[in-house]
């Protein structure tokens, strides 16, 4: 017992290792320390005793191949981390890893570039440690000690008793931030989330918990949160949420609804105004205004959710029904059907953001973000696989799970997408992105949105540049839909890609003349340049939609898929001309929603998201769509306003809220009632979970016969006039 007790030391030295690296990767990413290096050293130390554990065997060679295997690839994983965060701004998961390692392969010189650039972070977590490594072996103090069976079983056991203890100590000390919304214990326990697992817990930890999801994340359990924890919801007697106005006591007694009731309304705040619309979210009135009495009855279509829960195959769908049941659908307003007949060309713009608006360089883009609809307060966040799912909620109208959701999405019924809708109108409806088809799965994803979809190697020809030209995609595709009679189109863009330098961007390099007397440094003009080709393509867009005589009938709307994270913050900031704020103002965009028969700007003040794309020009169309069954909500209508970002953090109507300092940014002058925070959490968990298990349980399926006239098939082709 003496002589183990005497190599026990040497059990420390991985564990000492991994704590290195974890620290090292925290300090050098989040650059700060608090309550999380407890948490992450604890469950370093619980790994680093069970590969201990595993290292001593009476064997040499093998305890030297685990040793090594497990510490390279640990090492591996940070150093990916690393990188991706560098170029991301966001960690990659596991999911993302096997779906996307093909599709990584067109970027090697971004990848290059961000492995470059992240030299110093990789020393840190991965050279070293495997220095450290190879230090502790050559001198015998890892892996076999002894040849004495009994001692080494006793080693092995002590070693591996101790992780689980270790582990254990680790789980009980996340209580020690508290329990409640997104602290260490509840990411851990109930939201796990892979950028704040990696932030709290460490790298090996949330690559575990990531891995757990990979495995099993699927099995599409569905956890709501339910009324009992909200004390400030205030059940009605028909089962919906009525949240709290200050001026209205609660009632003396709740009676119980007839399904579970589940907060999916957001408080209001306002003195109870029966006929006036929110201040926030008044707009300034149409030129053409709908002829009153204005049609205020809600946007839904007649699904009877209370009969579909009753039968309903499994839990999961029962609570997603009992959930729609109790949702409050927004109402149609003065600018329903303002479009109805319309031509539409919807789009999402790589790398678009306010940034690239520039009065001389894209006058283009500076028409079109401060004519037609102009949304002050509009934010694009940055999602798990950022330009796919940047079109995934703009196209969906869903938050996404995890990764990859819109390839998970191509096989489910998608009835309220813009192509389908479309479609059923009799509309021809396509799809253009001028890079490769395959990239993100667009050649299975994009024909299941409702469209022909057209991109590099599916028929349409383009230049080999990278990034390649969104002019000449609009000059190769417009002719084939500008003399259709009625015709919707998308397009997912690509010239404002990432990298943002004259020498490796086509697009840079190109419209370098444009912007070389701005006076900003070099990225940041190559950033510009690379939109000119974007703004000349909606400029040669307006033109032929001009010569054909169809301008004032045609609405054009879009965004970005992200902000552009292939600059700095400190180089956004630049371009802005102050310090922008990375917590909320960094997500801040535009929202185009144009078309040449609005004279005067119509300015909308209330908080929106791309997310509410998809519900406001459904209503602007006058297409029929549940409203419920969306995550977002119809930006002209006077419900309250929800921005939802990835990790949670919100803002609403009355303030900001950011979820990992617990910070309140007040937006107009009046008191929150206690339990508003926690109110509005349960909601934006809700809709996170609604989202991901409409997707995983292919939701909309199940409630197809309740759809007018639904269209689940695409012509083959369209005849061109």
């Amino acid at each position: 017992m003496n002589k183990i007790l005497k190599k026990l030391p040497r059990a420390l030295i991985l564990p000492g290792m991994y704590i290195f690296m974890e620290w090292m990767f925290h300090l050098y990413y989040f650059k700060t320390a608090g309550l999380s290096m407890l948490y992450i050293a604890l469950f370093a130390t619980a790994f680093g005793l069970t590969i201990t554990s595993l290292t001593s065997f009476p064997v040499k060679r093998a305890n030297k191949i685990i040793a090594w295997t497990a510490t390279i690839i640990t090492s591996i994983f940070f150093a990916l981390q690393i990188v991706y965060g560098h170029i991301f701004k966001t960690f990659i998961s596991l999911h993302s890893v096997m779906e996307n390692a093909g599709d990584a392969s067109e970027f090697w010189k971004e990848a290059l570039n961000g492995i470059i650039a992240s030299i110093p972070g990789i020393l840190l977590c991965m050279v070293i440690p495997l220095i450290m490594l190879g230090f502790a072996l050559k001198k015998g103090k890892i892996g076999v000690w002894g040849r004495n069976f009994k001692e080494n079983t006793i080693y092995q056991i002590g070693c591996f008793a101790a992780g689980i203890i270790f582990y254990i100590i680790a789980i009980l000390s996340l209580g020690l931030g508290g329990k409640d919304d997104y602290s260490a214990y509840d990411i851990y326990h109930n939201e796990f989330m892979l950028d704040q697992g990696i932030e709290n817990f460490g790298v090996i930890t949330a690559t575990r918990k990531d891995f757990g999801e990979l495995l099993f994340g699927d099995s599409k359990e569905l956890e709501l949160i339910d009324n009992a924890d909200m004390s400030s919801l205030v059940i009605s007697g028909d089962g919906k949420n009525d949240l709290p106005k200050p001026t209205t006591p609660a009632p003396t007694s709740t009676p119980t609804p007839t399904a579970t009731p589940l907060p999916t309304q957001l408080p209001d705040l306002r003195e109870e105004e029966p006929d006036e619309p929110k201040a926030t979210a008044t707009p300034t009135p149409s030129p053409s205004p709908t002829p009153t009495p204005i049609d205020t009855s809600p946007n839904v279509l007649d699904i009877d959710f209370e009969a579909l829960a009753q039968n309903a195959r499994n839990s999961d769908l029962k609570q997603i029904h009992e959930y729609m049941a109790a949702s409050e659908p927004t109402k149609k307003n003065e600018y329903t059907g303002m479009f109805e007949g319309y031509n539409l060309i919807y789009m999402v713009c790589e790398g678009f953001s306010p940034w690239a608006v520039d009065k001389d360089v894209t006058p283009t883009l500076y028409k079109l973000t401060h004519e037609g609809f102009i949304f002050n307060n509009f934010y694009n966040p940055i999602w798990y696989t950022s330009t796919s799912d940047g079109e995934y909620v703009a196209c969906q109208g869903l938050l996404p799970y995890s990764s990859n959701s819109f390839k998970r999405s191509k096989k489910n019924n998608l009835p309220f997408c813009l192509g389908w809708q479309f479609l059923k109108l009799g509309y021809p409806t396509r799809a253009y992105h001028d890079h490769t088809a395959t990239y993100y799965g667009r050649n299975e994803t994009h024909p299941n949105l409702g469209y022909i979809f057209k991109a590099r190697g599916r028929g349409l020809d383009l230049k080999g540049s990278w990034p390649e030209s969104d002019l000449e995609m609009m000059e190769k595709t417009i002719p084939e839909y500008i003399n259709d009679e009625r015709f919707h189109t998308y397009y997912m863009t690509v010239s404002g890609h990432l990298e943002y330098s004259f020498d490796g961007n086509s697009m840079a390099a190109k419209n370098k003349s444009y912007v070389q007397d701005l006076p900003y440094s070099s990225h940041c003009r190559a950033y510009i340049a690379c939109n000119k080709e974007l703004d000349l393509a909606l400029e040669y867009l307006l033109q032929k939609l001009d010569e054909a005589g169809i301008l004032d009938k045609t609405v054009i709307a879009f965004t970005g898929d992200h902000y552009p994270y292939g600059l700095t913050v400190d180089e956004i900031s630049e371009i802005a001309g102050h310090k922008v704020d990375e917590e909320f103002e960094l997500y801040k965009s535009n929202f185009v929603l144009w078309s040449g028969s609005i004279k005067e700007p119509i300015v909308i003040d209330k908080p929106c998201s791309s997310l509410d794309m998809l519900p406001t020009v459904s209503n602007l169309f006058g297409l029929e769509y549940d409203s419920r069954l969306l995550m977002g909500s119809d930006i002209l209508s006077d419900s309250p306003a929800l921005v939802m970002f990835n990790d949670k953090s919100f803002i609403t109507d009355y303030c900001m809220y950011n979820v990992n300092n617990k910070q309140i940014t007040m937006l107009q002058d009046v008191e929150l009632p206690e339990g508003y925070i926690q109110a509005v959490n349960a909601v934006v968990k809700n809709k996170f979970n609604i989202s991901k298990s409409i997707l995983l349980n292919n939701y909309y399926s199940y409630i197809m016969d309740y759809i007018p006239d639904v269209v689940t098939t695409v012509p083959d082709s369209y005849e061109t006039n």
